[in-house]
């Protein structure tokens, strides 16, 4: 038997069937007459670095005694392209992508390192638009919006001191620290290149800020930490968002192969 945070909220399930609809209605109606047969479907995957920030800059945090890193992971998933013109498209995007951030305080007395590993389904709604440039070589921007729905997500901690070593692990969707959706900002730029008869292989590099504060509440610390005097890290919780960097390399085809 399956644990019950495995099953998607009505929510999620109500989300994962509007995207999928809005893909449909781009390939069979919004796209008319000989721009339709230029529609291409594609695959992407790549790294993500991943930060969570509660400073006013990108990338940083808030606490001078406090390093904020990126966490690298992953995200992958499927997109259509349905061009409107011969330099503008609609790019509709379903992705499975992890998310977090590395927080650590080097002090004298003690080490303390905070790990937060986030994942989510995100559907995104862009828009397209070519870049001139000449041979096999093409180029584009995209920028839209994209919603998050959260489908897991824990903070390990770690402390090191003349007391000795603590550790802690928390699921954060289970305690409801962590909030169900998210909604961001997507802007990017790529290259492509002709493949065979009609395969196109490209990299891709977008930036994706969150617009919502990833965790739920203002208490100063997540989940039952016996050490509060280490943790949180980032002060309070409650105003980090995510500041993400996805580099992607993708391939598409015309849809009509398939």
């Amino acid at each position: 038997m399956l644990p019950s945070s495995s099953f998607r909220s009505p929510a999620q399930t109500l989300f994962v069937v509007l995207l999928v609809g809005a893909c449909l209605t781009v390939e069979g109606g919004m796209v008319p007459g000989a721009a339709a047969q230029d529609v291409r479907v594609g695959l992407r995957t790549g790294p993500t670095f991943g930060f969570l920030s509660d400073g006013k800059v990108p990338f940083t945090g808030g606490r001078r005694t406090t390093n904020a890193n990126p966490r690298l992971d992953l995200h992958a998933g499927a997109f259509l392209v349905a061009p409107l013109t011969d330099s503008y498209a609609l790019q509709p995007e379903l992705l499975y992508i992890r998310k977090g951030g590395h927080f650590s305080e080097p002090l004298s007395e003690r080490y303390s390192v905070e790990r937060y590993r986030l994942s989510y389904i995100q559907g995104s709604m862009l828009g397209r638009r070519a870049l001139p440039v000449r041979g096999r070589l093409s180029a584009h921007a995209v920028a839209g919006l994209s919603v998050d729905v959260a489908l897991g997500g824990t903070v390990q901690r770690n402390a090191r001191s003349a007391r000795g070593v603590f550790e802690d692990r928390i699921d954060l969707l289970a305690d409801d620290d962590l909030r169900r959706w998210d909604v961001g900002i997507v802007v990017g730029a790529g290259f492509g290149y002709g493949i065979g008869a009609t395969g196109r292989l490209g990299l891709e590099l977008r930036y994706n800020p969150g617009l919502r504060s990833v965790f739920a509440g203002s208490e100063d610390a997540l989940g039952p930490s016996t050490d509060a005097e280490a943790f949180p890290l980032s002060s309070p919780p409650s105003t980090l968002r995510h500041d993400v960097v996805t580099a992607s390399l993708t391939y598409t085809v015309p849809l009509q192969l398939f």
